[in-house]
């Protein structure tokens, strides 16, 4: 079972690559979020806002919808989340801006 959602914190785990074709892969320790979620034969296949799959450049499948193994990462829990979504929609002024 996968309780991961759209929008929630996860840390990469598992960095190993498992297939050849795994060109692109998550980093160990590294936070991620998570942007679908979905049922995969027995296990549940994760996309990630920040970071996509190969397949998406032609690869073994060219699907554009794979992502990364469930069991490769841990949900981290924010008892805040309202408060993230408002930090992360005030916008910073960047360098040339200032």
């Amino acid at each position: 079972m996968c309780d991961f959602t759209a929008l929630d914190l996860v840390e990469c785990i598992d960095d190993r690559a498992d297939r050849p074709e795994s060109a692109i892969m998550p980093q160990m320790g590294r936070l991620y979020t998570v942007d679908s979620v979905r049922a995969v034969g027995d296990g549940h296949s994760v996309r990630l806002i920040e970071l996509d799959p190969a397949c998406h450049l032609g690869g073994s499948c060219d699907c554009g919808d794979c992502g990364w193994d469930a069991r490769r990462f841990r949900k981290v829990y924010r008892p805040r989340r309202s408060m993230d979504a408002l930090l992360a929609s005030i916008r910073t002024p960047t360098p040339c801006e200032v």
